[in-house]
């Protein structure tokens, strides 16, 4: 069994450490920098008059729409243009090019296509979602060596069993590596898109009312909760990527 390894646990307990002296002893104005007491009576606020679940929820859903969107797409134009050379000498300038601008530049644009509500939302986390999934499929499939497409040869194999059964598996590591950093880039769009369009019901709105309302308590309960949700994502993607690439790990025992 694998022992768990306390050591990333220091800096935090330090920081809360200094945290708590130095608003006891009250050497910042409390209004900046309120007793951890007060976050925490502000996260039990939340979470009796279920605004921390109605504001978690959904961005969970928010967030795995745009995942979906935006990994599909992703997957099936890195498999296309890794297989096509045809549609990778078409397409991949363009897109090569593209990904040079900062997603952020694109929110004006989104807006005035497709207003401040909910779709710029997904959109926006689609976008962010496309980008590491396509250039990770993209080169997955592309440096798939040649001695394992030259053993579908001899085996004459049908494109559709070379596919599935020796370009897939190959470049599966790249392919979930970029799914990997895509779930966690996600919440972060999540977290951005809520801030930059028009506000509803999502993570950010204590962070927003705090900051209307100036209570800084309020504010800091929210950023907990992002960071906390953000925390989860990257051992969920962690978890996802070990999971689905369990035969890589047995055959390197193997080996």
């Amino acid at each position: 069994m694998k022992k768990l390894d306390y050591r990333g646990a220091v800096i935090p307990l330090i920081l809360f450490g200094l945290w708590s002296w130095v608003t006891v002893k009250q050497w910042i104005d409390p209004a900046l920098l309120p007793l951890p007491k007060q976050v925490w009576l502000a996260f039990l606020d939340g979470l009796q008059s279920g605004e921390l679940y109605e504001n978690v929820i959904a961005s969970l859903l928010r967030n795995t729409t745009g995942f979906i969107v935006g990994g599909v797409i992703g997957a099936g134009l890195g498999l296309l243009l890794g297989l096509n050379v045809w549609l990778d000498r078409f397409f991949s300038p363009t897109l090569n090019a593209i990904k040079h601008v900062a997603v952020f530049a694109w929110i004006p644009l989104m807006i005035m296509w497709f207003g401040h509500g909910e779709l710029s939302k997904v959109i926006f986390i689609a976008l962010v979602v496309f980008y590491p999934v396509f250039f990770n499929t993209y080169d997955g499939v592309k440096n798939v060596p040649n001695k394992i497409k030259e053993v579908a040869q001899i085996f004459q194999l049908s494109p559709v069993s070379t596919f599935f059964k020796v370009i897939l598996p190959a470049a599966a590591p790249s392919i979930f590596a970029g799914l990997n950093i895509a779930l966690v880039f996600s919440w972060v769009a999540t977290v951005g898109a809520e801030y930059f369009f028009v506000s509803a019901v999502g993570v950010v709105n204590p962070i927003l009312d705090g900051q209307n309302l100036f209570k800084m308590e309020v504010v800091l309960y929210g950023m907990a909760v992002i960071a906390v949700v953000g925390l989860l994502f990257s051992k969920a993607a962690q978890f996802f990527e070990n999971y689905n690439l369990r035969w890589r790990q047995a055959v390197n025992k193997k080996t």
